[in-house]
């Protein structure tokens, strides 16, 4: 009842009542916030006394008070002071997930200044990080929002509100009293403390780049900035092109011009290789033209002929070797975070494409986008009227695909969560989904024994892939969309022509059902495992077997492998993640961590994370060495 009279109240106080459209509201003048405090200290007083004194019962009040801002929507003033209260209260009792609501709140419904914005989180994370008796989740939490905002700001070169953030999570990380985490963050401290060093020299540039977009001598010292310091080629590049004649401005305009022949884009990582191994070059340029090249030979694979492919795969191996271990593509090692799915069992999952987000497909019918930093829900995509078992992202990362019990293929907005198309054709369970790299075809697998492919425009069935006599559990494309390969309960894999819809090849071998398969870059060869417990590259050619992988002591469920076609990685009935050598079909690891079967692993785009979904309602982030 005195919630509900003070949202009453504050509708006949506030000269601000309007309803609420789709602006951003102005702030609410001080005159009106002082009446709408006034009210909340009558009606809350011991409330506020109390939770002066009790961190608990403050969380408490944060809370009540976020709710009551959240419903009172037709009130400005009386919205924005229940928020700001909300906000404040949580952040002194540690409650950081109260907090960053009331804030998210804030900034959707009030015309902020993004630099204000940016601040009072950064402030909320500073007073959570100093709330006495707070729990360790809470603290941890301090800890993985301060971390993930630290992304923002690094990539905006606002060095003080790092340094304030990663003085926010050491400051959580003494109240946890943990001795890794308080020299984690001290060691980042330093790694800030260096880049705010490094920034001094470029700050002249970029100032004149302020004053003049076109002055070519900026354009080019900040192009190297980005590009080369940052590893922002998406930024860098233009920058570079525009810059003063030289080898970066042609070869970043060559970049640009996106290359597809192998010529062209053999000249293209030449020229990063060149620059990266010079030794007149910056020493604090080297690893990020380093990884250009290897971007850039790693794209050479597909379409490439047996002699181009050797020097290929001879100068990624060089390349990988010059990097640090951390930026090794495929050197998945160690768990980075556990996700706990809170609708049951997971079964499949994908990266977007700049590894920021993540999909899980599950038991309770949705599909769940999650932040890959702060690993937090985005939101749920609600639509399937059956499990959800597989998940693909579109190569511009926009849109999902996904494939359930219901039969249907469905095509999701990322952006709204909203189905964009439903396809409908398969008469049992969907099993797997792949979309082509060019964004216009889909193809799924069913229990109805039928390979289909789907058009996306039109939303129309282009044709089926048919000859499997039991459930296709797995299907993929080529990286150049020519070819598609299939694997089924009817213990074989085929290989499919996507333009003609004609077999290519039965690739025949393994001793039961074939769960998983995936083509390696070039297109040439097929990896599979099932349920005999064994891994199979095939030379597609000839559909022969050129090597079995053997250890795994469960159904081998999943297959991923590299983007330079090194590393496989598996996922086994037997809660396992493996990692495998591709050249030699030996185990490099195993990777534990899950309590019951792992349904699907997948790579990020770059190779340096994986994605594993497990039976145990899991979802968990693989890294490289650390």
């Amino acid at each position: 009842m005195r919630c509900l009279a003070v949202v009453v109240i504050l509708l006949m106080l506030s000269p601000f009542a309007f309803a609420q459209g789709t602006k951003k509201r102005p702030i609410p003048a001080k005159e009106a916030q002082a009446k709408v405090e006034k009210l909340l200290d009558e009606l809350y007083m011991d409330d506020f006394a109390k939770a002066e004194k009790d961190t608990t019962l403050r969380a408490r009040l944060a809370q009540t008070l976020l709710f009551e801002g959240k419903e009172t929507k037709d009130d400005a003033a009386g919205r924005y002071v229940l928020l700001s209260k909300a906000q404040s209260l949580a952040a002194q009792a540690g409650d950081v997930n109260t907090a960053l609501q009331a804030a998210d709140e804030l900034a959707n419904d009030f015309a902020m200044p993004a630099g204000a914005i940016a601040q009072m989180r950064i402030k909320m994370l500073q007073e959570a990080a100093k709330a006495d008796g707070a729990s360790a989740d809470a603290y941890h939490s301090v800890i993985e929002r301060s971390l993930a905002v630290l992304d923002d700001t690094l990539e905006a070169d606002d060095f003080p509100a790092s340094l304030d953030l990663i003085a926010a999570a050491e400051s959580a990380a003494r109240k946890l009293r943990s001795i890794v985490l308080t020299v984690s963050m001290r060691k980042k401290q330093e790694e800030i403390q260096r880049q705010q060093k490094e920034f001094a020299r470029w700050k002249v540039h970029a100032d004149k780049l302020a004053s003049d977009p076109a002055d070519q001598a900026a354009n080019a010292e900040m192009g190297r900035y980005y590009a080369l310091i940052k590893g922002n080629w998406e930024r860098g590049l233009p920058l570079l092109a525009k810059g003063t004649k030289s080898t970066f401005s042609s070869l970043a305009k060559s970049d640009l011009a996106n290359p597809t022949n192998v010529g062209d884009r053999r000249i293209v990582a030449l020229g990063w290789y060149l620059i990266a191994t010079d030794k007149a070059t910056d020493p604090a340029m080297q690893l990020q033209a380093l990884l250009r090249a290897y971007h850039w030979y790693q794209e050479n694979l597909s379409g490439a002929n047996a002699k181009e492919r050797v020097m290929i795969e001879g100068k990624l191996l060089e390349i990988n070797k010059m990097l640090p271990t951390e930026h090794r593509i495929g050197e998945i090692a160690n768990e980075l975070k556990k996700i706990d799915f809170p609708g049951g069992p997971v079964y499949g999952c994908a990266f977007s494409p700049d590894s920021k987000r993540f999909l899980a497909t599950g038991y309770d019918n949705t599909l769940r986008l999650y932040n890959a930093r702060t690993y937090k829900e985005i939101r749920q995509l609600d639509g399937h009227a059956g499990k959800v078992w597989c998940v693909a992202v579109t190569s511009d990362g926009a849109h999902a695909v996904s494939g359930g019990f219901d039969t249907t293929v469905r095509l999701w907005d990322l952006t709204t969560g909203r189905v964009v198309k439903v396809f409908d054709g398969h008469k049992d369970y969907v099993r797997s989904v792949a979309v082509s790299e060019d964004g216009k075809w889909i193809l799924s697998g069913s229990d109805d024994r039928t390979v289909r492919l789907w058009n996306i425009s039109t939303g129309k069935e282009e044709r089926q892939f048919t000859g499997h006599d039991h459930t296709v559990w797995c299907v993929a494309f080529s990286r150049d969309g020519k070819f598609a390969v299939s694997a089924s309960l009817d213990k074989t894999a085929r290989v499919w022509d996507v333009a003609e819809g004609s077999l290519v090849k039965r690739l025949e071998g393994h001793a039961d059902t074939v769960l998983c398969a995936a083509f390696t870059p070039d297109g040439r060869h097929v990896i599979t495992g099932g349920a005999d417990r064994t891994l199979r590259l095939w030379d597609v050619q000839p559909g022969s077997t050129l090597r079995i992988f053997e250890g795994s002591t469960g159904y081998v469920q999943s297959v991923a492998v590299s983007p330079d076609g090194r590393r496989v990685l598996s996922a086994g009935s037997d809660n396992t993640v493996r990692l495998w050598d591709a050249q030699t079909g030996q185990q490099i690891r195993q990777l534990e961590g899950h309590r019951d079967q792992v349904w699907h692993v997948t790579f990020s785009r770059d190779g340096r994370l994986a994605l594993s979904s497990s039976q145990d309602a899991t979802v968990r982030i693989w890294t490289g060495a650390r």
